[in-house]
């Protein structure tokens, strides 16, 4: 019901309609200064309530207000007060024109819009701005992706499972309490209060009513990269992309790749020069969310808690007030370097300084858990017998922390101590010497990983680690294939069992200081879980796979003069680092 009321001296109005151009009406609320004085228009557009508007994350929309801006947040296509049906991403190109421009028509406002908010927040910014309204000046996208695909619902071929199916949780209660369906809302409340059960049921098609999430049986079905994908991702289109866009990234965030492609690619690809001219890229120490100095395990310091708010209010107090000294003298790039825990800037990403440099794996007996004798250092292997372990899907490897989405109470995310796995004979474990000076890495973590396998498919998962005096093990980063996937995203194909394959695995990008007195562990297995869904070590559908489709692979990691497997980190050697 609509209505106006006053706070502080800002002017509230709820529930006020937009009409779509299909006739829909969306639901939005507008915070404005309580004055006739002309301002411009922040939006957020989100199916999470507008009336909570982010806020675990953001400042309240008052906030916004309170600092000379209309703030509008609106309820997307069939979410909570709007009309309409809920299908993910397929209408917010036009329902984000035609919302922005109705926005800059409203009395006593400045015709100029900027949008911001995180996750499907950000993407619904980039895919208004596809669709190029005059009255859109700039945006500033949190924490998503650049393909619908790869990064999000799948990554290398392997499913996102923890992510995928606790946001179908989230996002499903609105959807059963709009339709009114006991029935739904118990069985989401069922599944919710017991996770895990959740993630370990197969096959995945069945684990939610089809009507309930009908998008869900979709992400199944398209296993492989294809239109269906590239028809909503960010990634062929930047040419489309006119203005500027403030990026916030995160170390430990399941979209960070995603989130510096978009960087990289409007900055190079942009449809006009002050959008190539205009992007910038922030990265935190954080995972999706919360965000904080405390992370995980961690505590990143004072200069990682959340200042977001004031960084957003100069980023549209120079594009939508024309105050050029708010932004003036920002890089295009700062970042987060964990270690050190300060703040670092550069002209580009990645840095032109960081030498990509192969540190090799290597071992005398078997590197099998914390017991073995894996190590890791610069030198090339010669005649070495490679390390073998043993995957079968019923007992898979848990992920500790890690980049998945979206809260951490109910997927594995964060920087956490990984000893509880690294005492696992199916982890494999690399470690260094003891550092004697400093070591920094900055940019993307990249694995040549020479394996054979007893399967038709499986899966390899790598992690880099820093390893603390006291003997801590802390996640960097890790990275997933499927072997089936090794080639092309498009045109999964089997392996053959025994042959020795050459993968190539990105373990994304990170910026962090390995300090003296510590050391750098790579750790390799076939399953995180349930980060990604289990390999059953079949050529199979990811939803179609039964308990009774499991088989046992024995794998083979070689690191010799042939097959010299080793990891590929952006060592900076030597120089100062721009503060």
């Amino acid at each position: 019901m609509s209505g106006r009321y006053h706070v502080r001296d800002i002017r509230i109005e709820r529930n006020v309609s937009v009409p779509m151009r299909d006739g829909v009406r969306l639901f939005a609320d507008i915070y404005r200064p309580d004055t006739e004085e002309e301002f411009p228009v922040l939006l957020m557009r989100t199916p999470y309530n507008k009336e909570d508007a982010q806020t675990m994350n953001y400042a309240h929309p008052s906030w916004y207000a309170q600092h000379g801006y209309v703030v509008v947040v609106q309820d997307t296509r069939g979410r909570w007060a709007s009309e309409g049906d809920f299908d993910p991403y397929r209408k917010e190109g036009e329902d984000g024109f035609d919302t922005i421009e109705w926005a800059a028509a409203l009395p006593h406002v400045i015709p100029k819009v900027g949008m911001y908010g995180f996750s499907y927040v950000g993407a619904v910014q980039w895919l208004a701005a596809l669709e190029r309204p005059p009255h859109l000046i700039c945006i500033a996208p949190g924490m998503i992706g650049s393909d619908a695909y790869q990064g999000k619902t799948y990554r290398s071929g392997a499913f996102s499972l923890a992510l995928i199916q606790s946001w179908v949780l989230f996002i499903g209660e609105n959807h059963a309490l709009r339709s009114q369906r006991d029935d739904w809302t118990r069985t989401l409340s069922s599944l919710a209060s017991s996770v895990q059960n959740l993630y370990k049921s197969l096959p995945l098609k069945e684990a939610f009513p089809e009507e309930l999430a009908p998008y869900y049986q979709e992400w199944l079905k398209y296993f492989t990269r294809g239109e269906y994908w590239a028809s909503q991702s960010l990634r062929e289109n930047y040419n489309s992309i006119e203005i500027p866009a403030l990026h916030l990234g995160g170390w430990y965030d399941i979209f960070l790749d995603g989130t510096i492609e978009n960087f990289l690619g409007v900055r190079q690809e942009g449809g006009t020069q002050t959008a190539r001219d205009n992007q910038y890229l922030l990265v935190e120490p954080w995972y999706h969310m919360p965000w904080s100095r405390y992370v995980g395990e961690l505590d990143f310091g004072p200069e990682a808690v959340n200042r977001i708010d004031q960084i957003q209010l100069k980023w549209f107090n120079r594009w939508l007030k024309e105050d050029h000294g708010a932004w003036e003298g920002v890089p295009p790039v700062r970042y987060f370097l964990m270690g050190e825990n300060k703040w670092k800037a550069a002209d580009q990403w990645p840095l032109p300084e960081a030498e990509e440099t192969p540190f090799y794996l290597h071992s005398t007996s078997r590197a099998n858990s914390i017991n073995g004798d894996g190590r890791l250092d610069l030198n090339k292997p010669s005649d070495e017998h490679p390390d073998i372990y043993v995957y079968h899907p019923s007992i898979p490897v848990p992920a500790l922390g890690g980049r998945s989405g979206a809260v951490p109470d109910l997927t594995p995310m964060g920087p956490k101590n990984q000893l509880p796995i690294e005492i696992r004979n199916d982890v494999l474990i690399y470690t260094s010497e003891v550092l004697t000076e400093d070591l920094t890495i900055a940019g993307d973590l990249g694995v040549v990983l020479y394996a054979s396998t007893t399967a038709e498919d499986t899966d390899f998962v790598v992690k880099l680690v820093d390893v603390y005096p006291d003997g801590r093990a802390i996640n960097i980063a890790e990275g997933i294939v499927r072997a089936s996937f090794r080639h092309s995203l498009e045109h999964p194909e089997p392996v053959t069992p025994g042959e020795v394959v050459r993968y190539e695995i990105s373990l994304g990008a990170t910026a962090n200081v390995f300090l003296k007195g510590h050391a750098i562990r790579v750790d390799i297995t076939s399953s995180l879980f349930p980060t990604f869904d289990r390999n059953p070590n079949r050529f199979k559908e990811p939803g179609e796979v039964k308990e009774t489709d499991f088989l046992t692979a024995t794998q083979t990691i070689y690191h010799e003069a042939q097959y010299p497997s080793h990891v590929l980190l952006p060592w900076i050697k030597n120089l100062e680092l721009r503060s």
